[in-house]
């Protein structure tokens, strides 16, 4: 996997995953949600601890926080405005209650979609892809993972192509982060993300690797 230099990109691969619907991740994403909320309350977005970095990252990336929000800072304004979460499945809710929990973008991807390596770059011109919010996103210019047969995903919102679903057993694990991330918070923000996808979903893992340029 390439990568620029500006950002740095955790990968974690595990394997033999057992996807379901049990409630258990989404029950740690909503009781998190709730101590933020008490906690944060009376704070700005912008003055809470840990929201900074994500958007720093999407600086660096040449997007503007303030339009194209990162992914964890949508959900900790859905957890401070007590608006209700999406139950997806068990691998799915596990990724974003470390989004919230790390205050970083994650991505969850099925491996067995991803065709041949993976890279980040630059989306080329006119590059598209229909994304789990039902709209197709532009991504000229964006930075985005990209495998053999293009794009499907970015530090906004997912393609579908790569999604998870009940039939994943492999899966492709990302944290994006600023490349000025403190790289013992970005190793310890990796092994828990691996420890609790082994908790709620079985599976083993198989390698973590922090990339950068």
């Amino acid at each position: 996997m390439n990568i620029e230099a500006k950002i740095k990109v955790s990968t974690i691969h595990i394997s033999e995953l057992t996807v379901d619907e049990q409630l258990n991740a989404f029950d740690e994403l909503i009781n998190l949600a709730r101590e933020y909320k008490e906690k944060f309350q009376k704070l700005s977005i912008g003055e809470i601890p840990g929201v900074q970095e994500a958007r720093k990252l999407f600086r660096a990336i040449n997007l503007d926080p303030t339009k194209h929000r990162p992914s964890s800072e949508a959900l900790l304004r859905r957890a401070l405005k007590n608006k209700p979460f999406h139950k997806i499945n068990s691998l799915v809710d596990t990724g974003n209650w470390c989004s919230l929990d790390f205050l970083l973008p994650i991505c969850v991807y099925d491996q067995d979609k991803i065709q041949g390596e993976v890279t980040v770059r630059l989306g080329n011109k006119d590059e598209f892809y229909l994304a789990h919010n039902d709209r197709i996103i532009s991504l000229t210019d964006r930075y985005v993972l990209a495998d053999e047969s293009g794009a499907f995903g970015s530090p906004i919102t997912d393609s579908v192509r790569t999604a998870v679903d009940l039939e994943t057993v492999n899966s492709l694990l990302v944290i994006f982060a600023p490349y000025e991330i403190d790289p013992d918070q970005l190793n310890d923000n990796s092994a828990k993300f691996s420890e609790r996808v082994r908790k709620y979903c079985g599976g083993k893992t198989d390698r973590i690797e922090i990339l950068k340029g």
